[in-house]
């Protein structure tokens, strides 16, 4: 059909349809049929190198953007990049959960190109739909490390998940409460890799990092004195809770370890005398009243700690550290009182303002 039709249509109409064609495969989950005969040959009339032969942004630009960004077919041309490195994942992912070293290898590949594409269009505001909108770069590359995270390569995405919060942090027009539930995501990403690789520290300080960027978006939009939605609030406290929980995760252990070459004897823990005393009975306890405002916030921080990597109670029995097993009990004892709804009234606290 393309054959026959190429050369009695206009070109612009012509590659239009082509496109539409390949995004009807493409939702209709035939992925490579609309990568070969929809996506890749509109391409190919740019550059018949593969996506994962493009060296840096000069060579980009050379290949598929010779007449620069501001020409007719750039959206086009953006759309069939978009549709390949999705039907290539995608085509990843149905070969199966875990992939091989040829598959980690070509998602990196893709990785790498949708980071090129982002330095490229980076500088240009009137293009930073591109960095959000239509599931592309880093919304496409969020999808792709998720993935790998999920088959055990935490430590090889990690570069890309900081690209994209940079690139979020780095454009004008993203730096809106709207955007607040991503940043949160990208960010919670990163701190997910570094306690995945046993780096607690660096993903205490990023989560850190990360509440100071939310609390200087929010003194920007004090200082324009436009009304705050109740939407905005709520993005707000959802974002500072989830980057919180992160902090919490290492926070809650760290303090309780004991110092290498310090004995301590060991004090047990009687659980049923807990359970009789009032709320906060603990030490965790209280860190989670100071830390948290509701009891879902609470009972969210209890289960992240629960899955810290480097303590992981819930997969390999407790920890050999007497100390870390108190705070084991501790924080299922919380999240038993919690589910329980045996907790009184919790003071009110301003999300936006967790005692960090």
């Amino acid at each position: 059909t393309w054959n026959k039709f190429k050369s009695r249509l206009p070109p612009s109409y012509f590659e239009e349809h082509l496109l539409q064609t390949a995004d009807f495969l493409f939702d209709s989950k035939l992925y490579r049929l609309a990568l070969w005969q929809g996506y890749r040959l509109y391409l190919q009339q740019f550059c018949t190198l593969s996506l994962e032969s493009i060296r840096d942004v000069e060579h980009f630009k050379q290949s598929f953007f010779s007449d620069g960004f501001d020409s007719k077919r750039a959206r086009l041309t953006f759309r069939a990049l978009q549709g390949e490195c999705q039907c290539i994942f995608y085509l990843e992912k149905e070969r199966g959960a875990l992939p091989d070293q040829s598959g980690v290898q070509n998602l990196l590949s893709i990785l790498g190109f949708v980071r090129i594409l982002m330095q490229a269009v980076l500088p240009d505001e009137n293009l930073c739909w591109i960095l959000y909108n239509g599931t592309f770069s880093s919304l496409h590359m969020y999808n792709i490390c998720r993935f790998l995270m999920s088959a055990g390569h935490a430590s090889q995405v990690l570069e890309y998940l900081l690209w994209a919060c940079t690139c979020l942090e780095t454009s004008a027009p993203l730096l809106t409460a709207s955007f607040l539930p991503w940043r949160a995501t990208l960010y919670c990403a990163v701190c997910e890799c570094y306690f995945h690789d046993c780096a607690s520290v660096q993903a205490e300080v990023f989560a850190r990092r990360a509440l100071g960027k939310i609390s200087e978006l929010a003194k920007l939009e004090e200082m324009t004195g436009s009304q705050v939605s109740l939407e905005t609030q709520q993005a707000y406290k959802e974002a500072t809770v989830k980057l919180a929980v992160m902090v919490f995760k290492r926070s809650v252990y760290e303090p309780r370890r004991k110092p290498k070459g310090l004995f301590r004897p060991k004090q047990k823990s009687n659980l049923k005398e807990l359970q009789l005393t009032p709320w906060p009975r603990t030490p965790t306890g209280r860190i989670l009243m100071e830390m948290f405002e509701g009891n879902a916030a609470r009972f969210l921080a209890v289960l992240e700690a629960l899955q810290d990597s480097s303590v992981r109670p819930l997969q390999t029995g407790l920890p050999e550290e007497f100390e870390v097993q108190d705070v084991v009990l501790e924080l299922i004892s919380a999240g038993t009182s919690l589910l329980s709804g045996t907790l009184f009234r919790p003071v009110c606290l301003s999300a936006t303002k967790c005692n960090l």
